[in-house]
C-alpha cells in the first residue's frame, strides 16, 4: 500500500519507522522520488492498515502520540471531505471551518471533551481519532454543524448522546456477572 503525505510531514514520519515497524511486524519504505511511503502489507494485513491510518492521521495534523493510538484495536480514523460535503468555494469553506472551530476554539474543544475523541482541521479535512461510538458521535455533531445547525443544539445533542452512553454502559456493566 502506498501513503503520500505532505511534504513537511516526511521527516516527521522517516523518524517513526522505526518504532512503527518494531509495534506492526511490518516492513515500511520511503520512496524518495515519489515521496511516497510503501506499507508491505503481504506478512501481516490488518496491521498494515493500522499503519497506513498512523500515517495518515500524521499527516492530518495529529501528532505522533495521538496517531500512535491507532495501533490499538479500540481507536479508528475517520475523516470529514469539507470539499465533498458542501464545494470547493473557499469562502464557504473558511466559513464551515469556523463554524466547527469555534470562537477561540470553543466548538472544537467542546466536541472533543463531551466525546473522548482527538480533532484535527487541516485545509479541507477535517480527521478524528476516537473510540467507535465516541467518534460516532463527534462525526455526527460536526456534521450538524456543516448543515448549519446552531451550535447550542449540536451542545443539546452531545448531552443527550453522553446520557444515552452513559445508560448504555451502566446496562452493560449490570450484566457483567463474575
Amino acid at each position: 500500500m502506498f501513503v503520500s503525505t505532505s511534504d513537511e510531514k516526511i521527516r516527521i514520519i522517516q523518524q517513526i519507522i522505526p518504532k512503527l515497524k518494531e509495534i506492526s511486524d511490518v516492513d515500511i519504505t520511503y520512496d524518495d522520488k515519489t515521496k511516497t511511503f510503501n506499507v508491505n502489507s503481504s506478512s501481516n494485513p490488518y496491521d498494515a492498515m493500522k499503519v497506513v491510518s498512523i500515517i495518515k492521521a500524521i499527516d492530518y495534523g495529529f501528532n505522533v502520540d495521538e496517531a500512535l493510538k491507532l495501533m490499538s484495536d479500540d481507536y479508528m480514523l475517520d475523516v470529514i471531505d469539507l470539499k465533498q460535503a458542501i464545494g470547493s468555494n473557499p469562502d464557504a469553506l473558511r466559513r464551515i471551518k469556523g463554524r466547527i472551530i469555534g470562537e477561540n476554539g470553543k466548538a472544537k474543544k467542546i466536541i472533543q471533551e463531551y466525546t473522548g475523541v482527538l480533532i484535527s482541521i487541516k485545509d479541507h479535512i477535517v480527521a478524528i481519532i476516537g473510540i467507535y461510538d465516541q467518534l460516532t458521535i463527534a462525526k455526527k455533531a460536526i456534521e450538524l454543524l456543516i448543515e448549519g445547525k446552531e451550535h447550542s443544539t449540536v451542545y443539546k445533542f452531545l448531552d443527550k448522546a453522553e446520557a444515552q452512553l452513559i445508560s448504555l454502559a451502566s446496562k452493560n456493566r449490570s450484566y457483567n456477572f463474575k
